[in-house]
């Protein structure tokens, strides 16, 4: 299947979170103190990780020297490309990404361990995520994932996933692709900030 991945610095970070510091750190830190049932879903799920960020195309991704933030913004390998609505205006590009059914039911089965983790105390990933936790990251982390697996479930309409695909230099949408394409890009940031008009508000004004 496939899914839409905008341009979008805000997915981008959310998305680079969910290995650093989640993934990562479950992984390499404290997978050895697991329960094997639990341990296998994690790496099962960290490959499916890799998976999508490998299929994602490599100048959507950015990062500061600190962590993965919004404030600088570089782009690498490509410039992808130019994409425009009816009016000829200018919109944030979004590429055709091919996810597999396997890699989000993986991600899925270990976002359920990860909440049920959260409701409990004193399990051994329980503490591992607490001990991960970072206290100046504005957000929790499996409230992140959960976001951002939203996000990538999204159905993409498929006229204009094949529209995009392999798109370059330029696209133009005509109306009936735009209608699609807004109505994308308001679920995809809806997905993103559920539960948080502000977050919302700013950022749906990214793709103004």
């Amino acid at each position: 299947m496939y899914v839409l991945v905008p341009d979008d610095p805000m997915f981008m970070t959310r998305f680079l979170e969910m290995e650093e510091p989640l993934f990562h750190s479950l992984y390499y830190l404290h997978l050895a103190k697991l329960p094997e049932a639990q341990a296998e879903k994690i790496r099962r799920a960290y490959d499916s990780w890799v998976d999508i960020q490998r299929a994602i195309p490599g100048h959507l991704t950015w990062h500061t020297h600190k962590s993965f933030e919004i404030a600088e913004y570089s782009r690498r390998n490509s410039k992808g490309y130019s994409l425009y609505g009816p009016e000829g205006e200018q919109l944030i590009s979004m590429y055709a990404v091919e996810v597999s059914v396997e890699s989000l039911s993986s991600l899925t089965e270990c976002l359920r361990l990860l909440e049920l983790a959260e409701l409990e105390t004193r399990s051994p990933l329980a503490e591992a995520l607490a001990e991960i936790r970072e206290p100046d990251l504005d957000r929790e982390l499996v409230d992140n994932y959960r976001r951002v697996l939203k996000a990538l479930q999204l159905s993409a309409p498929r006229a204009l996933v094949a529209e995009l695909m392999g798109a370059a230099p330029e696209v133009s949408l005509d109306a009936a692709l735009y209608a699609e394409y807004a109505d994308y890009r308001d679920q995809f940031c809806l997905a993103l900030s559920t539960g948080d008009w502000w977050m919302y508000t700013m950022h749906r004004s990214l793709y103004l």
